[in-house]
């Protein structure tokens, strides 16, 4: 039986300092839809042992129909870890029994979906990495035998397919460092009509074009939008938070953008000048001081790290006292986060108010009407973009009219045009040194 298991504070610490493996997190809608995808599936399907029954009697066939769909909706799920050129190292499944919400594929439950991956794993289909309570779900990997019958069916991942109703608009309460996040089960309403309208459109028009990495096709697309609220029984509000999430390309290290065409052009990676700082400036009504918003004397060359601590200073409802975890090591000696707000609310002023308001998903919220807006209007000229939370990727033929769509979009939605940068992408061998990283780059 697949359960879950707890782990010390010790070892939890541990791990969260290892790199993330690149999974795919399940999605019970997608399915079977080439002719060869369905054949495995049927294929697999007479391969697993079905459960036992009491002898004479037979399997009910409601029973047997819900195994069958959770079975090729696996399918299609190891498919795309298997071909995609995203390169997935497994399959993220959540398997805990929970009442179901409209997030939640009604032809099947949790119950079903774990017998039927013990199914796989007793057939030498999948091996199973058990859940950790808290820390990560339980991952499903395909094993050559999997791997082995798709390719002799010339499986591709165009043969995935996804079923419509997938709530592409998420309401969350709580956050991973409090680690009470909860999903929650809201109501409609014309807002959220409206909201999921527009990711309709996104995702429709990212579905149409021709997106591919490293020559490969990449199979269906479908960003969801997350929005957030402090507790789970507060008002239903869409107004925190709100970044659009599930593109392959969000995880795609810098060094390998390269591999990224649209309609088979190179994209150009498209990105608003220090945008949270820019939007903390619109937010007060102040005109923001000339060059780079985390220039810090006395942290030349710190770049990265005082992006994080300033826009760490947003997301605080105390007076920040200590540094972000991780970033004490990476500052020079002396600094405390006491000198670097004294810092920067000297160099920043205006904007020093709202430091330790937690302001900070309004903002993001902000940024994220701005860039729905910006995928919307390219949308209505068939042009597709990959969001990038405070930027976009996008066919290089497209360049000039996205730069216009980004600094007219700021204007309306944030009362001015922000500036935009185009960021190179970075080629192979432009450093053989091994301890170049295009993940040093300045942002």
């Amino acid at each position: 039986m697949l359960e879950l298991k707890l782990i010390s504070p010790a070892l939890a610490v541990a791990a969260k300092e290892e790199p993330l493996p690149h999974i795919l997190h399940y999605d019970a809608w997608l399915i079977a839809g080439g002719t060869c995808l369905i054949a495995l599936a049927r294929e697999i399907f007479r391969i697993l042992t079905p459960p036992t029954i009491t002898p004479g009697r037979k399997h009910r066939a409601d029973a047997e129909e819900r195994r069958r769909l959770s079975s090729e909706t696996l399918v299609a799920n190891l498919a795309m870890v298997a071909l995609s050129p995203a390169r997935y190292t497994g399959l993220a499944v959540r398997l805990e029994n929970a009442k179901l919400t409209r997030y939640d594929r009604r032809d099947f439950n949790a119950d079903v979906l774990r017998t039927v991956i013990e199914e796989f794993a007793d057939a030498g289909l999948v091996t199973v990495e058990e859940a950790i309570f808290k820390e990560r779900r339980t991952v499903v990997v395909p094993t050559a035998r999997f791997r082995h019958l798709a390719a002799k069916l010339g499986v591709a991942v165009t043969d995935v397919v996804r079923l419509e109703g997938r709530e592409t608009i998420e309401l969350w309460s709580g956050s991973r460092k409090s680690r009470h996040k909860k999903i929650i089960d809201y109501r409609d309403s014309l807002e959220v009509d409206t909201l999921r309208d527009q990711m309709a459109t996104i995702n429709g028009v990212l579905n149409a074009a021709d997106i591919r990495l490293e020559g490969g096709a990449v199979g269906p697309i479908n960003l969801v939008r997350k929005f957030r609220i402090e507790q789970p029984n507060g008002p239903h509000s869409f107004d925190r938070h709100g970044r659009l999430y599930g593109g392959f390309w969000e995880d795609l290290p810098k060094d390998q953008r390269y591999l990224l065409t649209i309609g088979g052009e190179p994209v150009a990676d498209l990105d608003f000048v220090s945008m949270f700082g820019q939007l903390a400036y619109c937010r007060q009504g102040v005109e923001p001081p000339e060059g780079d918003l985390y220039a810090i004397p006395g942290l030349e060359g710190y770049r990265k790290i005082v992006k994080r601590l300033m826009v760490s200073l947003f997301f605080r409802n105390s007076k920040a006292q200590r540094l972000p975890s991780g970033t004490k090591d990476a500052l020079p000696e002396g600094w405390t986060m006491e000198r670097f707000k004294a810092a920067a609310s000297e160099i920043h002023a205006p904007i020093a108010p709202l430091f330790d308001t937690n302001v900070g998903f309004e903002l993001m919220a902000l940024e994220s009407e701005i860039l729905v807006g910006i995928l919307v209007e390219l949308a209505s000229k068939s042009i597709a973009a990959l969001p990038m939370h405070d930027g976009i990727m996008i066919a290089e033929s497209h360049k000039e009219i996205a730069i216009e769509t980004m600094r007219t979009l700021s204007l309306l939605k944030a009362a001015r045009e922000l500036p935009v940068a185009e960021k190179p992408i970075l080629m192979p061998g432009r450093n053989n040194s091994p301890l170049w990283s295009s993940r040093g780059a300045s942002e």
